[in-house]
């Protein structure tokens, strides 16, 4: 493909393609979507449960946020590090890079979809999941958690912290053959310990005055 062909941008193009990366694997993120809200389900269940049992009608108030920002960023993460696995794929390959699309458009719709697509479906599906379990603990037990609010300014927060993060995730997933979740997260913790170990070599040599070996004075 030309390098002009390869930035080329067709918004109504663009579009089929990303509505082909959103519908695409609908069985397997329906498995996992009904994984999740049985998992919310069960977890909002016991929880509720356990507090009975000691005698507490109260319910948890941050149940829910602390489970949805859990389940944003690992999802997330690892949608993102499987966005371009099809390309590794035998016979899958070929025909996505001989799709009519250019590698800007390609490159776009993945972000778009693992991003705001991930962020927003989420926020939907986990509304609608946690209302359920709530549902089910009041009928129940007669009280439960928290009902989880979606324009909470923590869930907000959180939302555009992900969008933000998840794109070292997909870089990942177009860098690694296999286990690209896996060889990302390593490389981030690597980066990480060694950004700790200069910053902490700097410090000692600048304020040197104030250590005794390595511990403050």
């Amino acid at each position: 493909m030309a390098p002009a062909l390869n930035t080329a941008f067709k918004p109504r193009r663009f579009a089929q393609l990303l509505l082909r990366d959103l519908a695409g694997g609908y069985r397997s993120l329906l498995v996992a979507m009904a994984a999740v809200a049985g998992t919310v389900i069960l977890v909002s269940a016991l929880t509720v449960l356990g507090q009975r049992l000691s005698g507490q009608r109260l319910g948890a108030g941050n149940f829910h946020l602390n489970m949805f920002t859990n389940l944003l960023f690992l999802g997330g993460f690892i949608v993102s590090s499987l966005a371009f696995r099809e390309v590794r794929q035998n016979g899958g390959g070929i025909f996505y890079l001989t799709l009519p699309a250019s590698s800007l458009e390609k490159f776009a719709s993945k972000l778009l979809a693992t991003s705001v697509g991930y962020a927003l479906g989420s926020v939907v599906f986990y509304t609608a999941a946690a209302a359920a379990s709530e549902g089910i603990n009041r009928l129940i037990f007669g009280f439960g958690n928290a009902f989880f609010n979606p324009f909470d300014l923590h869930v907000l927060e959180s939302l555009g912290y992900y969008c933000v993060a998840q794109s070292v995730f997909l870089l990942g997933s177009i860098w690694w053959r296999k286990t690209a979740f896996l060889k990302t997260w390593g490389t981030l913790m690597a980066v990480v310990a060694g950004v700790a170990l200069v910053a902490g070599i700097a410090a000692r040599i600048v304020f040197h005055e104030y250590f005794r070996g390595w511990q403050i004075d």
